[in-house]
């Protein structure tokens, strides 16, 4: 039992050592940590010769060590990268013929090895082959048992058994089995770790050379902080500015302690993607039944009667089928070129053709948009005093930005770290934006901020302090957008309940030029969409305050006045700024125009409608138009007259019908031959000559109808004014 828990120990130790060897090897030295997900971690080192290099990786990062892995070596070549397949102690223990199960019990392991030739050192000393292992109990002086295990072996002299604990050494003879248990216990220390593989790096060269790994992993995004410290009230700068500070949160999950590692954070989106090179695909194939050798009976031979033709069609042809491709792999090869520092040649091939020479540098800054330079020289400190900070060196492209940061960093596995990547003093000036669908009365304090610097800012989040008399006030938090190089933005921290804004709402429409052509009515109109702003400012305190008002598609501002400056337009809005003294009320009313043009048919209008347009139009109006439309408004009063003469028929003959109705009920009760029911009979008939004289009443007028609408049609149709 010592024996074996000494064993464990020891394999524990390996376990925890198994990344330290490869970080003694190749420490990492630098670490591309990006705002999309992964990182690009880079090691490097001394190696002697030809060697091989040992990287655990962990399995669920596996694909994307197969996918983005680069082996740099100028003055050697890669002999190949391998790694155990996904499920490796199961493939190994497949051909084996015991399980990890039989491994952990001894008893159980020489019970499976049945058979095999075993020499046993000690008291009960035997050579011959194994034959079983049972179990047995026994009692002693204190009337306690025991359980012990005999051991019992054929051998030359016949079987021979003994007490297995009390044996000193029991050692396999046959080496077959001695390198089927070194196998197994081989695969089970390399997979020791379950969620971990350990890629093996051949690399080839003559002397000692540095070489290095890069390769890209998943990674926690990192996050961006910044602190805002606004100037004084009372300041007496023309040109107040505050100071922007901006931190870095990052953290290790990739299981090493960084050591002296150069960090570079990337802000950005490049296009990343995940593939399951790890897993294996067959490609399936088509069966190819097995040719069978036909039986030949022959026939009995009875003469010839007449030549016949061959049937060539009959033949047996020989189908021809597309194999899949096998799996075939090309290495990545360049030439050899000098070393630069941190940046080294990629390994070449040892089965491919060179590549024409390039430099690896190149490949490296495509993903970090290039080494950023050395940072400037620090700025003089602010009025506030603020603690003065190295902050990363910034470089802007056209996809993202980058920081990297001028001195290296320690940071243990699991731990978080927080380093400042920016310091910057920038134009700000404090101001109150009013946003109806964010509080419909009250303005939000902001401040507008504007980047000046040389690279864009990422977003996080933002702590506002203001500067005072007696040191920093907290005054909110914000949520910072991404501000690009040169552009501003609002940041918005607080709500303003001192200052009240109220607001209304109007729309009118006024009518203007009217043309016509071709029976159409065309005239001009303009829509005035108006909201009157009355806004109290707080009695000692005058107020800047920024309207957005919503933008409509197709639709203008027309300036208001009263305003500082133009107004600015965003995606959805127009800011309007106005200043209003303390302790006063000031109005501001913003109209949004449009101008349209309506289109009406005047064979369907009605002279009510043209009145009203014409009215519009006033003085404007040409004579010609004016006298058109009086015209159109005779022709459309008669086809109205002879419209209503068709009502007023259909009204008399419903009257009729219920009068019918009414008098065939009253002869149901009673008889045809009374005096009474020969009167419902007489009324009957004379209801039905008033329909008669109805329907030739109907016709005429229907005629009179059409008669008018086809002058009014022709007339309409005719007209040509402008």
């Amino acid at each position: 039992m010592t024996r074996s828990f000494r064993v464990a120990l020891l394999s524990t130790a390996l376990v925890s050592l198994s990344f330290a060897a490869f970080a003694d090897t190749l420490p990492l030295k630098r670490v591309v940590v990006t705002a999309s997900g992964l990182a690009l971690y880079e090691h490097e080192g001394q190696v002697s010769g030809n060697t091989t290099i040992e990287l655990p990786v962990r399995l669920d990062r596996v694909d994307d060590m197969l996918k983005s892995l680069v082996v740099l070596d100028a003055k050697g070549q890669i002999g190949g990268v391998s790694l155990p397949g996904r499920e490796p102690l199961s493939q190994t223990f497949r051909d084996l013929p015991f399980t990890q199960d039989d491994l952990a019990n001894f008893v159980q392991l020489l019970n499976t090895l049945r058979g095999a030739a075993v020499q046993v050192s000690g008291p009960d000393a035997m050579t011959g082959k194994l034959m079983n292992v049972v179990e047995e109990t026994e009692q002693t002086k204190n009337d306690t048992t025991i359980t012990r295990h005999r051991l019992s072996v054929l051998t030359s002299d016949g079987v021979k058994s003994g007490i297995l604990e009390d044996a000193a050494r029991i050692q396999f003879t046959d080496k077959g089995v001695q390198d089927q248990l070194d196998r197994a216990l081989a695969a089970m220390f390399t997979n020791r770790i379950k969620d971990q593989r350990e890629l093996t790096i051949s690399l080839k060269g003559d002397g000692t050379r540095t070489v290095g790994l890069a390769y890209i992993q998943d990674a926690p995004l990192w996050k961006s902080s910044y602190r805002l410290v606004l100037p004084a009230d009372d300041t007496k700068d023309k040109d107040p500015k505050a100071v922007l500070q901006g931190w870095a949160v990052l953290e290790n999950t990739t299981g090493q302690d960084w050591k002296d590692v150069s960090v570079t954070l990337m802000s950005g989106a490049p296009v990343t993607y995940h593939q399951a090179l790890y897993e294996s695909y067959f490609m399936p194939r088509p069966e190819l039944p097995v040719k069978v050798m036909d039986r030949i009976l022959p026939r009995v031979d009875t003469g010839t009667v007449a030549p016949v033709e061959q049937d060539e069609a009959g033949l047996g042809r020989r189908a021809e089928m597309q194999g899949a491709p096998g799996a075939a792999g090309g290495a990545m090869v360049m030439n050899a070129m000098p070393m630069k520092k941190a940046r080294m040649g990629m390994a070449m091939g040892t089965l491919a053709a060179p590549a024409p020479a390039m430099d690896m540098a190149a490949s490296s800054e495509a993903f970090v948009a290039g080494q950023p330079p050395m940072p400037a020289e620090a700025p003089p400190p602010p009025p506030m005093q603020m603690a003065q900070m190295t902050s990363a060196s910034a470089e802007e492209t056209a996809s993202q930005v980058t920081f990297a940061f001028p001195q290296p960093v320690d940071l243990p596995a699991g731990h978080s770290l927080m380093i400042p990547f920016i310091s910057h003093s920038m134009p700000a000036e404090k101001l109150w934006v009013y946003q109806p669908d964010t509080n419909f009365q009250h303005p939000l304090a902001a401040v507008s901020m504007k980047n000046d610097g040389g690279t864009g800012l990422p977003p996080g989040i933002l702590t506002l302090y203001n500067q005072t008399s007696n040191g920093l006030v907290f005054v909110g938090d914000a949520d910072m957008p991404l501000v690009p190089k040169g552009e501003s933005r609002f940041i918005s921290f607080a709500l303003d309940t001192k200052t009240r804004i109220d607001r209304q709402t109007q729309d009118d429409r006024h009518l203007g030029m009217i043309t016509i052509a071709k029976g159409m009515l065309y005239q001009k109109s303009v829509w005035n969409n108006t909201t009157t702003y009355t806004i109290k400012a707080p009695p000692e305190e005058a107020r800047t305050i920024v309207i957005e008002h919503s933008r409509r598609e197709g639709w203008e501002l027309v300036k208001p006045e009263g305003v500082v400056g133009e107004p600015e337009v965003t995606s959805n809005a127009y800011r309007i700024r106005v200043v209003v003294e303390a302790g006063k009320d000031k109005t501001l009313k913003v109209t949004l125009r449009r101008a349209d043009t309506e289109t009406i048919a005047l064979a369907s209008t009605s002279p009510q409608d043209l009145d009203t347009r014409m009215e519009a139009a006033g003085k404007d109006l040409p004579a010609t138009i004016r006298k058109a439309l009086e015209h159109v408004k005779e022709l459309q009063s008669a086809v109205f007259t002879q419209q209503q003469e068709l009502n007023n028929i259909e009204q008399e003959r419903q009257t009729i019908f219920n009068d019918q109705e009414r008098l065939r009920q009253n002869i149901q009760s009673v008889s045809t031959n009374t005096s009474i029911g020969k009167r419902y009979v007489d009324q009957l008939d004379k209801e039905e000559d008033k329909l008669n004289a109805l329907s030739s009443r109907e016709e005429t007028t229907r005629n009179r109808l059409n008669e008018a609408q086809k002058a009014l049609q022709d007339y309409v149709t005719g007209l040509d004014l402008q």
